[in-house]
């Protein structure tokens, strides 16, 4: 209901004396008012249509009646509707120009049109307009259910909804940061938000920029806000469209794979929507025991979200405590630098980042950037380590060679002798660390080093076989 939808009605035979300023007959009214108070805003609220006879105003002063309309402005009202017949035969001049010039509408109320019905014709007419934004709200909450059901994802759910109000909605977190968003702000620049039935642990809002009415807001949004939240949390799970079978399947594949990519895993990639012969990018997501599963979930797929903005092609998995994304087609900045904006408020995160220029180095890659999960930050994954060396030498002949080297040193049936070898060379040969890990004393050490030596006939003093069993341990290890 408007100042306007007044002025049209033949039947309440209203006349608009004032128009007032750019777009302030398309203002809305949300109540009606009548008032003999000469200053009647502490009763007042925003856009409420003023109705008086002007019984507490009998005068010809203008300041008067400019001091009345400024703090009517000032509130501000819609309009003011001033009756005739009671106090004044015409609408004082001082009125009329003080309206004009603070830009209020002025509706002149003949003597034989009654207030009561002026308030009950404004009260069916926003009982009705509330009804319909009510039955549209629900429509777009049973479309966009729809839409969600179907497998659409949640930008194209958020489309659908700014369609519907004709303004630029997002999705922010409890940090203003935009995880996903649609349309464009076309009424102007005014943000509103409306919290999102998300639960406690994480906090998420539906930003409105830019649209026409603030009392559309709640019974138009209102609805769809729950069919959102839902969908916010699917997207938040292991089910969102992004984390899709094929994604999963080829993840899946490169942990596994030792360094030799077969002819499946180039079907999975371009299953998966990658480039087989493209450059990669991988960041790796942990979290410790500490850090809720909610929040993990939500900082990922925030990054998600905000690296989609340079690279084209973005792909998840989900684990128990980690989140491993890859990526592909740069049209941005560097990875690392890319990604540290969206860790700022999570330091308790460990995030690991490595890039490969191929298919081939991608598996090990992975591995060695899960290696080097743990500590809080942000880091970029080594070129390289011992571990990744190994891995990639997947050879059955070296293979069977090393588990010879090896085996003098099961031959007891035991893995005491092994475990000591493991640990004196990891340790670089300190025996207060071998000693502390394994738990034995000084003399038991020396005792199985001397063993060592005479099952496998080498001597460990020399640096190239200390390097020869170390290589031969991974590798052996690497198999299994």
């Amino acid at each position: 209901m408007r100042i306007s939808d007044l002025a049209d009605d033949a039947e309440l035979n209203i006349r608009l004396r004032v128009t007032g300023g750019e777009g302030r007959l398309a203002r809305p009214i949300t109540w009606c008012a009548p008032t003999e108070h000469m200053d009647p805003t502490p009763f007042l609220s925003v856009n409420a249509l003023v109705l008086t006879n002007g019984m507490g105003l009998n005068v010809k002063d203008y300041r008067i009646w400019d001091a009345y309309v400024e703090r009517l402005v000032a509130v501000p009202v819609s309009g003011l509707a001033f009756g005739l017949g009671a106090a004044h035969r015409e609408l004082p001049p001082g009125l009329i120009q003080a309206c004009e010039a603070h830009g209020l509408p002025l509706l002149e109320l003949p003597p034989e049109v009654p207030f009561v019905l002026i308030m009950r014709h404004v009260e069916q007419a926003i009982a009705a307009e509330r009804y319909e934004e009510l039955r549209r709200g629900w429509e777009l909450a049973d479309e966009c259910t729809r839409l969600a059901a179907d497998g659409h994802s949640l930008a194209e759910v958020l489309e659908r909804v700014a369609d519907a109000v004709n303004a630029r909605v997002a999705v922010i977190d409890h940090n203003a940061f935009e995880l996903v968003s649609a349309g464009a702000a076309r009424a102007g620049t005014t943000r509103t938000t409306l919290r999102l039935p998300s639960g406690e642990s994480e906090q998420f809002r539906l930003a409105i920029e830019g649209i026409g009415s603030n009392i559309v807001l709640q019974p138009i949004l209102g609805p769809v806000a729950a069919v959102i939240a839902m969908q916010l949390s699917y997207t938040l799970g292991s089910h969102s469209p992004l984390h899709s079978r094929e994604a999963a399947r080829f993840m899946e594949a490169l942990y596994e794979d030792r360094g030799e990519p077969s002819a499946p895993l180039r079907r999975f990639a371009r299953e998966s929507g990658f480039d087989p012969d493209g450059d990669w990018g991988a960041v790796l997501i942990a979290s410790s025991e500490e850090v809720a599963p909610a929040k993990l979930r939500a900082v990922a797929w925030r990054a998600r979200v905000g690296l989609q903005a340079g690279f084209t092609t973005v792909r998840f998995m989900e684990e128990a405590g980690l989140t491993t994304l890859l990526l592909q087609h740069r049209h941005g900045p560097g990875l690392l630098e890319a990604t540290r904006g969206f860790f700022t408020d999570a330091p308790e995160l460990s995030v690991a980042v490595a890039e490969s220029l191929s298919l081939n180095e991608l598996p090990l890659a992975l591995q060695l950037a899960r290696r080097h999960i743990g500590g809080p930050g942000v880091h970029r994954a080594p070129p390289a380590d011992l571990a990744g060396i190994v891995q990639g030498l997947p050879s059955p002949g070296l293979v069977a060679m090393c588990q010879r080297l090896l085996a003098p040193l099961s031959s007891d049936g035991g893995s005491a002798l092994r475990d000591t070898f493991d640990a004196y060379l990891r340790h670089s040969g300190n025996s207060a660390k071998i000693c502390e890990e394994l738990f034995i004393h000084r003399n038991t050490l020396s005792y199985r080093l001397r063993k060592i030596e005479e099952l496998l006939k080498l001597d460990l003093s020399d640096g190239e076989v200390r390097a020869t069993c170390m290589l031969a341990l991974g590798i052996v290890a690497a198999s299994r």
